[in-house]
């Protein structure tokens, strides 16, 4: 088929266009991105298109060949508002456009000569495709061009055709496994291009993860091939190449871990080898190090199986806890660093995160049995070292193992703690920041048991490094306390306050204004955990609290402020209305003055606000509701952010500065994209949503005036599915609205259509969820609506829905209860997954007590008159006593007891 061609004059003007988007001079690029807006792509799209497509294949230029694939790439995707609706390029052109832009694309893959053209036409092909598939649509020369290639002598072509499958795997998910196969190995297995056997491994991985279980099994015996082109990067030390490798080799771990089961030993031992071995970088030693946890968190039973696994990871992951360096900036930077959990946040990169971050999943995965003696047998050791970097690892190795071995831990707490207090008195102060990290990291993992049996051992061990020589350790102390103080009971917190305070007295006081931080942030605490036992400290904290919110105005002392406001607060709920009445009125006011001042989007102290209020609406009762005026708009404004996203291309360079993780964007590939989503607001979201709910609860029927607006804001919420915090609070929310309102005493009518547009918004969720905690919620929400309206809420077509839905749900957890039984039956189940699969069936128990709850609630509001649509539910019902000595089956049987009863009693 002929070439389609474009008018000579018209690629002469393109060529001025484009190559004067690629000028040094900002003037000459800016009015070349003018004119290609306004004369090319809004006027001329369908010229636009092809002649890109034409200096892809045609131009004699290397450099313009290789720019007009990317910007053909990026420009057919546009989006544009066409007569008020948002087309992109490619779908507005004719369909002979579209067939010429393919045709001289093909032509470009089969004649480009350099490898970075080719690369880039590759990239645009592999678009093109994407979006004909979504579509439904086929590019059915495109898939025989690219078998061509697989198969071509040259190797170019073939590195061109795995590129592709890999960039977009669909392409060839409905060819037939065994050809495939054959495709793949021909070329993983080519000595002569490593280029070609690379993207062939990159194309395996691509087509296998979208593959079905099935189908993935069968690629078994293909998997030492794809480990063959690892060989010859390990010995050459090519650092770049080996991590792209390890990259999409985690990918499939992560969904078919299986397919390494016999291939697992080899795996391991080349892993460790790379892990130890120094002379890599950094980057390809943590690389290796993820691929096996991701293999351990995917397939935990089948890494069990393989008994050296802990004894080879740990002691590697221990030594690279050591690679730290004594950095003046530790002790220097006024940046926080005291949150337990987030230590060190700059240096995720650095070997010693990478190692602590090992121990924690190792442990957790395998459990204390696998962990625990082998770990011990080296901490003894280190503890006791000449070397500070030795002492800080043994500690930290402490820290990161105890979630994940709590059982095997637990008994031998003393013993461990022993070791741990002379740390509190290292020399050196990384070690005693490390002891605080490791207490307070226990004071968690293992509370209530630490609290109630270590308690004078371990505040008596805090308290002297709350008064260290070096900030740094002060403020990590305190953070430590937190730990302490969040799970221990007010009687054995008691004894302690006094000292407690006099030392955070002391460290609010200090210069340091992260050590002020943390003072403040731990006073809050503590007063949230003594409650009325605080009494006797607020009339000194408070005023200090009061001084640094009018005085802390710049923008340095932004987390300072939003600290005092959340302590403020807290101490307001601990100590009650009548006791925090003297500070009401200025507090109140300075929430109020600081709320008017916040005019940046990521000012942190929006959140804190918006708890603050909340705090005082649940303090102060009725009293509160004057000031709901002046608060709602932002909260409500804050309740309706919608999350940024962004598509990044990937040739784009300096994503990281121009989408900053500080700024909270967070990045996650799918399908072969680059979607970014600024993670930041969600967090401001669900804060307003969850103090509407606290709102809705404290207020009654003064909230009356916001009902509506905050319905309409809470009923789409129910499928906001990029935050489970916000979906759980605008569920939680529903029923507080319908009390609010029929408490103010609102018209029968006008309750029915509140009740009519949630329980349509409601069953849809109802009918289709998956996740099974929010699904228990949904229930949840739907009996404490029927609550509240009561007798003949439902209507008969509502009630029709409701047993629909309700069925659905049962089927599908008769068949994850069967499912998980045949596993125990046919020897799949692995007793260390016990944990798990607790978790597990106790989700699923919450659902089906929730759903027996909803039962329960309906006969209530409507008596017998419910039985013949609850009988329609027999058949799944009598399925769960199919599954005898099941949680199951003890429910039906509940459920039959429990509906009968009430039937009896009516």
């Amino acid at each position: 088929m002929a070439q389609p061609t474009v008018p000579t004059e018209v690629l002469i003007q393109l060529n001025h266009v484009f190559t004067s988007l690629s000028s040094p001079d900002n003037e000459q690029r800016t009015a070349a991105e003018a004119q290609l807006n306004e004369q090319w792509v809004a006027a001329q799209p369908d010229l636009l298109l092809l002649g890109l497509a034409q200096f892809v294949a045609n131009n004699s230029d290397t450099q313009l060949r290789s720019y007009c694939s990317v910007l053909l790439r990026r420009l057919a995707y546009r989006t544009i508002s066409i007569e008020g609706r948002e087309e992109n390029l490619w779908s507005i052109v004719n369909e002979s456009t579209q067939q010429g832009v393919k045709e001289l694309l093909l032509s470009a893959l089969a004649n480009e000569t350099d490898q970075g053209a080719r690369h880039k036409v590759s990239d645009a092909i592999a678009e093109i495709a994407r979006f004909d598939l979504g579509k439904g649509e086929t590019w059915d020369a495109l898939l025989k061009a690219l078998f061509d290639c697989t198969q071509s002598p040259h190797a170019a072509y073939r590195e061109s055709a795995f590129r592709i499958f890999a960039t977009i795997p669909d392409l060839i998910a409905n060819q037939h496994a065994d050809a495939l196969q054959q495709v793949f190995l021909s070329s993983l297995t080519d000595v002569d291009n490593q280029s070609v056997r690379l993207e062939a491994l990159k194309a395996s991985c691509a087509y296998i993860i979208q593959a079905d279980e099935k189908t993935r099994m069968a690629f078994i015996n293909l998997m030492p091939h794809m480990l063959e082109p690892l060989t010859p990067l390990i010995a050459a030390h090519e650092d770049q190449d080996l991590v792209d490798c390890l990259v999409v080799l985690i990918e499939l771990a992560d969904t078919a871990p299986k397919l390494f089961r016999n291939v697992l030993p080899n795996v391991l031992t080349g892993m460790v080898s790379i892990a130890k071995d120094k002379s890599f970088e950094d980057r390809t030693r943590q690389t290796v190090l993820e691929l096996l946890l991701s293999l351990a968190e995917a397939a935990p039973s089948m890494i069990r199986k393989l008994p050296n696994f802990a004894q080879e990871v740990i002691p590697v992951a221990m030594e690279m806890v050591t690679d730290i360096d004594d950095d003046e900036e530790w002790y220097t930077t006024d940046d926080d660093l005291t949150c337990l959990s987030q230590i060190d946040d700059d240096d995720n990169e650095e070997n010693y995160v990478m190692g602590e971050g090992t121990l924690d999943r190792v442990a957790r995965t395998l459990g204390g049995k696998a962990v625990v003696p082998i770990a011990f047998q080296y901490i003894p050791q280190m503890i006791q070292s000449g070397e500070w970097q030795q002492r800080r690892a043994a500690l930290m190795t402490i820290s990161s193992i105890g979630e994940g071995c709590i059982k095997v831990m637990q008994p031998e707490l003393s013993n461990i703690i022993s070791m741990i207090l002379p740390s509190f008195k290292d020399v050196h102060p990384r070690v005693r920041y490390a002891a605080c990290n490791a207490i307070g990291q226990m004071s968690t993992d293992f509370a209530p048991f630490l609290q109630e049996n270590f308690h004078q051992i371990v505040v008596s061990a805090l308290l002297p490094l709350m008064e260290d020589p070096q900030p740094r350790v002060q403020a990590h102390a305190a953070a430590a306390m937190v730990n302490f103080c969040e799970e221990a009971e007010k009687h054995i917190l008691e004894p302690y306050l006094d000292a407690i305070f006099e030392r955070l007295l002391v460290l609010l006081r200090t210069s340091k204004r992260y050590v002020q931080e943390q003072a403040i942030t731990t006073i809050a605490t503590v007063a949230d955990s003594a409650e009325e036992r605080f009494m006797k400290y607020h009339n000194v904290i408070m005023p200090l609290l009061l001084d640094v919110l009018r005085q802390a105005t710049d923008k340095e002392y932004r987390l300072l402020r939003a600290r005092a406001v959340e302590c403020a607060s807290l101490i307001g709920l601990a100590i009650g209305k009548e006791a925090f009445s003297p500070y009401t009125v200025d507090f109140i006011n300075l929430l109020a003055e600081i709320q008017q001042t916040v005019t940046e989007d990521d000012d942190s102290i929006t959140t804190y606000l918006l708890a603050a209020w909340a705090r005082m609406c649940k303090m102060m009762g009725q009293d509160f509701l004057p000031y709901l005026p002046n608060i709602m708009p932002p909260l409500l404004v804050s309740a309706k952010l919608t999350p940024e996203f962004t598509f990044v291309d990937p040739d784009e360079e300096d994503v990281e500065s121009q989408f900053p993780a500080d700024d909270g964007w967070e990045f996650v590939g799918i399908n072969g994209q680059q979607i970014g989503i600024k993670t930041s607001v969600l967090e401001e979201k669900s804060t307003a949503v969850e103090m509407l709910v606290s709102y809705a609860r404290d207020l009654g029927a003064g909230f009356l005036p916001y009902v509506p607006e905050v319905l309409e804001i809470a009923l789409p919420l129910l499928k906001f599915y990029f935050h489970e915090g916000v979906r759980h609070a605008a569920a939680a929310l529903l029923p507080l609205l319908l009390t609010d309102a029929k408490e103010a005493n609102v018209a029968p009518n006008e309750l029915a259509i509140m009740w009519n547009s949630i329980f349509e918004k409601l069953i849809k969720v109802m009918k289709i969820e998956d996740d099974l905690s929010f699904l228990a919620q949904v229930y949840v929400t739907f009996s404490e609506c029927v609550n509240v309206l009561g007798t003949n809420c439902l209507l008969p077509t509502q009630i029709e829905e409701y047993i629909k839905a309700t069925n659905e749900q049962l089927s599908k957890s008769f068949d994850r209860l069967k499912t998980r039984e045949e596993e125990k039956q046919n020897g799949e189940y692995d007793p260390e997954d016990d944990e798990e699969l607790a978790e597990e069936e106790a989700t699923e128990e919450d659902v089906l007590e929730e759903i027996k709850g909803s039962f329960m609630t309906i006969f209530k509001a409507l008596g017998p008159a419910f039985m013949p649509y609850f009988e329609q539910l027999s058949p799944v019902l009598n399925q769960f006593l199919t599954i005898p000595n099941s949680s199951g089956h003890e429910w039906a049987i509940s459920v039959s007891q429990g509906m009968s009863k009430l039937a009896g009693a009516n």
